[in-house]
């Protein structure tokens, strides 16, 4: 295990050339501490690998596009974040000329608060292996790019008469929206959204949500259109390579 400090002070040798999104120093302790970062640099690259269930998640700085990734075998996920006209074409193709392929395309949303009632009225707290299994249920965990179990900061959800999960919002360093499909379109998401809403205001918090939403969503974008978010000019683009 490469130690934290030693990882910040190797990270300030690499200029910004060719880059993906490195985590703030904040969020990177939090990643060491929880045992889940693996590092590999020479004179071209430095890779950072967080390790996922079932895959590894890769941050990169790269000084020369002939940088090759050396690791095992295994599924490893990569995303580019940019502006509509700022698409990152070099770092894509060098992605791809490591094997990678682009799966999903993302945009974001932003809200500085959500409309309509506040409340966390009817909405229940779940466990992380309820929130992890209907998330497992409902996304790819490689595109979705699932939150770490060591960072699981709780999850809020609406339960049936019977007590089962019809829909949760798993809460940490992301945010993960699931709604089972026989309860779409009855107002469960704005539920658990308007609930998570609530929780940070009974802590004193003001903050601007932000939700990422594959363009062709179109139910997704319209809820949460009606809590306030608008779109911007912002996408995130999933790389695979299995």
């Amino acid at each position: 295990m490469v130690d934290y400090d030693f990882f910040i002070r190797l990270e300030k040798k690499y200029p910004r050339i060719i880059s993906n999104d490195f985590f703030l120093p904040s969020e990177i302790r939090r990643m060491f501490d929880a045992g889940v970062v693996d590092v590999a640099a020479d004179e071209k690259s430095l890779l950072l690998f967080e390790e996922r269930e079932g895959f590894s998640k890769l941050h990169f700085r790269i000084i020369e596009t002939t940088a090759k990734i050396k690791r095992p075998n295994g599924a490893i996920a990569a995303f580019l974040t940019y502006r509509n006209d700022e698409y990152p074409g070099v770092a894509a193709g060098w992605l791809v000329e490591q094997g990678f392929a682009k799966t999903k395309t993302l945009r974001r949303y932003s809200a500085r608060e959500i409309t309509g009632e506040i409340t966390a009225e009817g909405v229940d707290k779940a466990s992380v292996d309820e929130a992890y299994k209907m998330l497992r249920e409902y996304f790819s965990a490689i595109e979705a790019d699932l939150p770490c179990r060591e960072l699981f900061e709780g999850a809020l959800c609406v339960r049936s008469q019977d007590g089962k999960l019809v829909g949760m919002l798993y809460m940490g360093r992301t945010l993960s929206v699931a709604v089972s499909e026989e309860v779409r379109g009855q107002g469960v998401g704005r539920r658990l959204y308007r609930a998570y809403a609530a929780t940070k205001a009974s802590e004193g918090k003001k903050m601007i949500f932000h939700e990422w939403i594959a363009p062709d969503n179109a139910p997704s974008i319209a809820m949460f259109q009606s809590l306030g978010f608008k779109a911007d000019d912002v996408y995130s683009d999933c790389f695979v390579k299995q």
